[in-house]
């Protein structure tokens, strides 16, 4: 017993010469005793980040407002030299007409020269050259039955597309409205899984907003005018249709 006393003393007098030690020791401890004592208290590694992961949809219709039209010359010659000439003459005054009409967004979108073969004879033999230049521009629909008419009489041989879009305000406008409702469906998703499992959302820890999409109204069967014949200007009005606009948000619910 003695022997153990002195044991004691000489550990006692050992730590009184380093505190920081002592310290330590009393710590380790101290957190010791608090997990012996409230083990069943502790945060288990999985409580506090069960997540659902939902992704909700949104979609508003709005009417369209504006006519993307695209037309072009296409001509056809024995040269290279006199088809070109032709294309860009024909060219210069279809777009100095579609400036008189004040179109918007007018631009070059193609300008192409190739030869044409003949393949019914043997070998393929040249039959001439077609030269062809686009332009896109828009217009407001409401003008856009006049401005066809115009541009055919002006020197455009084809319509090679019409589509139909929205202004961007009325754009923006929708995306809002089709956001909010990815937003509502997301969150009604999340409530409807979680009330069937008796339990309820806690927060919203993670957002991600998708890239919008815009679903055009169909465009118009215009058909392809005879290359060597001017297509026959437009007699019945343009009508665009509506446009959808749709988001899809993803929601990341803590329960």
């Amino acid at each position: 017993m003695e022997g153990s006393k002195g044991w004691k003393k000489e550990q006692l007098g050992f730590l009184k010469g380093m505190p920081w030690l002592a310290l330590g020791l009393a710590l380790v401890l101290l957190v010791w005793n608090g997990l012996g004592s409230n083990g069943g208290a502790m945060a288990s590694p999985g409580e506090g980040s069960r997540t659902l992961t939902v992704t909700g949809q949104g979609s508003v219709a709005v009417e369209t407002s504006i006519a993307v039209i695209r037309l072009g010359v296409v001509l056809q010659g024995e040269t290279a030299q006199s088809v070109q000439q032709q294309v860009a003459e024909r060219s210069e005054r279809l777009v100095n007409r579609l400036k008189e009409l004040q179109v918007s967004a007018l631009q070059t979108t193609g300008i192409s020269l190739y030869p044409r073969y003949d393949y019914q004879q043997s070998p393929p033999r040249l039959s001439g050259v077609q030269g062809q230049n686009s332009l896109q521009f828009e217009v407001p629909i409401a003008r856009a039955g006049q401005v066809l008419d115009e541009a055919v009489a002006a020197g455009a041989t084809q319509v090679e597309s019409v589509s139909f879009r929205a202004n961007e305000a009325a754009r923006l406008q929708a995306r809002s409205r089709a956001l909010t409702q990815a937003v509502e469906d997301a969150r009604r998703q999340a409530s409807d899984v979680l009330g069937a499992l008796n339990l309820s959302i806690r927060s919203v820890e993670r957002i991600q907003i998708h890239s919008d999409s815009y679903v055009q109204p169909p465009s118009p069967g215009m058909g392809g005018a005879e290359e060597d014949a001017p297509l026959q200007a437009a007699t019945t009005p343009v009508e665009g249709g509506q446009q959808t606009v749709r988001a899809q948000v993803t929601l990341e619910i803590r329960f």
